[in-house]
């Protein structure tokens, strides 16, 4: 009289599942933003070992910024915010003019994040000044001239940036006491 049935679990279809896994997939790698790799533009001194120059600076035409151990900016030897560093640099290279020299020292222990905000500064106050003698010389902000027009800016207002890393910083904090130091880098470098 009653007939046990026997419940099957029913089957799943999973034909489509690798389609959608991979559509998923796709998607996704489309979608999918890749952060580039953040890097400074510079010109580096030839990979062999020549005899360095020693270049004589006078003593008003060297603007000093140093990143001690601690990630405190000294300008000059004062302790001063990144984001001033753009109006500092732009007003020493209008007063001095073409023989400036922009001096980096870091200490090997200095935070990339202050090291890159600095350059990043500098290359504002470069760009202001060479778009400024652009629009002097040839009537147009320095991104609409020619190669050569730029390079004729680029001769009146030159980037002259120098760096250093190691014993400068360390010494550089010590005779203004910001944050403990200690010895580290060989980078040397006199001025008078």
């Amino acid at each position: 009289m009653f007939v046990k049935r026997r419940h099957q679990v029913p089957g799943l279809n999973t034909t489509s599942t690798a389609d959608i896994s991979f559509m998923l997939l796709i998607f996704f790698l489309v979608t999918t933003n890749m952060d580039v790799d953040k890097g400074l533009t510079r010109q580096l001194p030839p990979a062999d070992k020549q005899e360095q120059q020693v270049s004589q600076v006078e003593k008003g035409t060297l603007m000093t910024l140093t990143i001690t151990k601690d990630n405190a900016l000294l300008v000059d030897g004062k302790p001063t915010p990144v984001n001033k560093v753009c109006g500092l640099a732009e007003a020493f290279v209008r007063r001095v003019g073409r023989k400036h020299l922009v001096k980096i020292e870091a200490a090997p222990e200095a935070n990339y994040d202050i090291y890159f905000q600095l350059q990043n500064q500098l290359v504002m106050a470069y760009g202001r000044l060479r778009n400024e003698a652009a629009m002097k010389t040839y009537g147009k902000p320095f991104a609409k001239l020619t190669e050569e027009q730029r390079n004729h800016v680029k001769d009146i207002c030159p980037q002259r940036i120098a760096e250093d890393y190691g014993q400068a910083a360390v010494s550089a904090a010590n005779a203004y006491g910001v944050g403990e130091t200690e010895a580290a880098g060989t980078g040397k470098e006199e001025r008078p």
